[in-house]
């Protein structure tokens, strides 16, 4: 296979603003984190990284929305989405252990503050995704054919990618982003056997121990029409997810699609 536009405008230190398709990131973050300090957190910031590496819109759930105050971080998202037209777009965020509040402000999220996409982290939150408090976040994705993107982890009872595939089965209108594909190595091997059973499910590839050899087998067992490219910005410097999907031997299409067309389908995205 010869070397794809993405590795060599990589190797040579430019950016994919050169490209003849946008690049999307699906998996981003905004603001500080009690979790360790972030150099540069803020949007403002993000936006000169996304333009130094040619990146033309990034996905967020601020770090606010998805710790301490869902609506909070919901606003921030939709303001920051204002500020930048067309560099960002927003994911609303619920929190299950507020109940009464879910369906609400997911209806907030969607109709009034402009979000596209659901976030749920259940790790932070300390829930299942088979509690039954789960389930009007479900009929509305189902209702509405939306896309959630949902942290999963190998080995964490409350969304293991085999959870999420499960819940996944009984709402086939939805489509979920199965964060992080497990995040470890047997995490991305059980993701990637998830989403060969369903086919509403997709592989997103942010994480700090992804090798581009593990990028390669996962486009080839689901087809690149199923893997959805993140970098968890700023959590992570962009920098270092992108080199990896650099060095995988991708033909250019299915880059093309990985890296921001399969993303921009999904949620009509014109950046």
């Amino acid at each position: 296979m010869s070397e794809s536009i993405v590795r060599a405008l990589v190797s040579r230190g430019e950016t994919l603003a050169a490209l003849p398709w946008p690049v999307i990131d699906a998996h981003a973050h905004l603001g500080p984190t009690g979790a360790f300090a972030i150099p540069s957190p803020d949007a403002a910031s993000m936006v000169r990284m996304m333009d130094r590496l040619g990146f033309a819109m990034t996905g967020i759930s601020p770090h606010l929305a998805i710790n301490s105050d869902y609506r909070r971080g919901n606003d921030l998202a939709a303001e920051t989405v204002r500020r930048f037209p067309g560099r960002f777009y927003g994911y609303v965020t619920v929190n299950p252990h507020y109940a009464d509040d879910v369906l609400p402000e997911l209806s907030r999220g969607f109709d009034e503050l402009g979000l596209v996409a659901i976030k749920l982290h259940p790790t932070f939150n300390d829930y299942t995704l088979h509690d039954d408090r789960c389930l009007p976040i479900w009929r509305f994705a189902e209702e509405r054919g939306a896309t959630l993107l949902i942290h999963t982890w190998e080995g964490d009872k409350r969304c293991s990618p085999t959870v999420a595939g499960e819940v996944a089965a009984a709402y086939p209108r939805a489509q979920f982003l199965l964060g992080h594909s497990g995040g470890t190595r047997a995490g991305r091997e059980e993701a990637t056997r998830v989403a060969k059973m369903h086919p509403n499910t997709h592989l997103e590839l942010c994480s700090s121990n992804l090798t581009a050899a593990e990028i390669e087998a996962m486009v080839a067992a689901v087809g690149p029409e199923r893997v959805v490219f993140g970098t968890d910005a700023p959590w992570v410097d962009p920098r270092f997810p992108l080199g990896k999907i650099a060095a995988a031997s991708l033909t250019d299409e299915a880059l093309r699609l990985v890296m921001g067309g399969n993303i921009a389908a999904l949620l009509d995205l014109a950046p």
